[in-house]
């Protein structure tokens, strides 16, 4: 469940929508919505396009201590959001 709660926090932090994610990585918007919702995990290309797409390293999307709040602060100074 670390996963799919991880997965909403980086989408969030970046104000985009399910849809606009599922776009991005041109998969349905209901496969990305079953991660986030925790029913399914991606595995392969798709754990790689999600970790390149909010520019973090894949084991982020794993990890149970992620820290999003100080994600979010390397964001700004990135000027990226």
């Amino acid at each position: 469940m670390e996963f799919a709660r991880n997965l909403k926090r980086l989408r969030l932090i970046k104000k985009e929508t399910t849809a606009d994610i599922a776009t991005a990585l041109d998969i349905n918007e209901d496969v990305y919505i079953s991660w986030e919702a925790g029913q399914a995990e991606p595995w392969g290309e798709h754990l790689y396009n999600l970790a390149h797409h909010f520019k973090v390293p894949f084991e982020v999307l794993l990890d149970e201590s992620f820290d999003y709040e100080l994600y979010l602060m390397i964001l700004k100074a990135r000027g990226t959001i």
